[in-house]
């Protein structure tokens, strides 16, 4: 009955202002969960259960930035001044999967080399890594209408396709979207590329390129280094908070 004494004191304390006075208050905190006493200036809750000291939660640690995770064999990644070159032959993915619901990131061309594709895929493994992207199953990028030293922005984002120009309606040549749809627009100089949008992506995105004969790209993932603003809401490509 202690118990029922208590939760039934402190909740008519709600209406008698005087017992929540610093000499009253010890009176009725002893049983209450950590987490529950906000103080001699504030309220008391009692619908939260009790909880141990193991039972704490574990800080934050914010995660150092956006990398490449996997590659191909003959891909050659290297950091180079504000971002991270990549050359040789076959793709690269960033380590930190898409999560936003509007990113957005830059690519700048050093060189064209034979082929290069830049946009997002899935998760790659083995041979695929080895391969070009763009394929429009696993990955889908851009890699027409490229030139030496342009940059390429990618605007990524989930949901109903916005006009990345004005923010407003997307055309409805593109059909209703699904909930868990995600989308790619793309920016040449930072004019949008209306051709190059693509739709329906499913599942888990990263950013993705992917270089043969002699291309080089550096991916710029730090918002304080890109060229160009990222249109609407989009904001650097943020991976997730760990726990300790």
């Amino acid at each position: 009955m202690a118990s029922s004494v208590t939760v039934y004191s402190i909740a008519q304390s709600i209406q008698q202002p005087g017992l929540l006075e610093k000499d009253n208050l010890a009176r009725y905190r002893v049983n209450l969960p950590r987490r529950c006493q906000v103080g001699y200036r504030g309220a008391l809750c009692c619908c939260c259960p009790p909880r141990s000291e193991s039972d704490e939660e574990a800080p934050l640690v914010a995660s150092p930035g956006v990398h490449i995770g996997k590659r191909g064999t003959h891909v050659e990644v290297a950091g180079q001044g504000r971002g991270i070159l990549v050359r040789g032959e076959g793709s690269a993915l960033a380590d930190t999967v898409i999560e936003q619901d509007a990113a957005y990131w830059e690519v700048r061309v050093l060189d064209l080399g034979a082929e290069c594709h830049i946009g997002v895929a899935y998760e790659l493994s083995g041979h695929l890594l080895d391969s070009q992207l763009g394929d429009r199953s696993c990955s889908w990028t851009l890699s027409q209408e490229l030139h030496r030293g342009d940059v390429i922005g990618v605007a990524f984002g989930q949901g109903d396709i916005p006009n990345l120009r004005s923010m407003s309606a997307w055309p409805d040549c593109f059909g209703a979207l699904e909930d868990s749809d995600r989308w790619a627009g793309f920016f040449r100089n930072g004019q949008q590329l209306d051709d190059a949008t693509v739709s329906r992506v499913r599942g888990e995105a990263y950013p993705a390129v992917s270089v043969s004969g002699g291309a080089e790209l550096l991916l710029v993932f730090d918002e304080k280094d890109f060229e160009h603003a990222p249109p609407g809401r989009h904001s650097e490509v943020r991976p997730p908070r760990k726990m300790m």
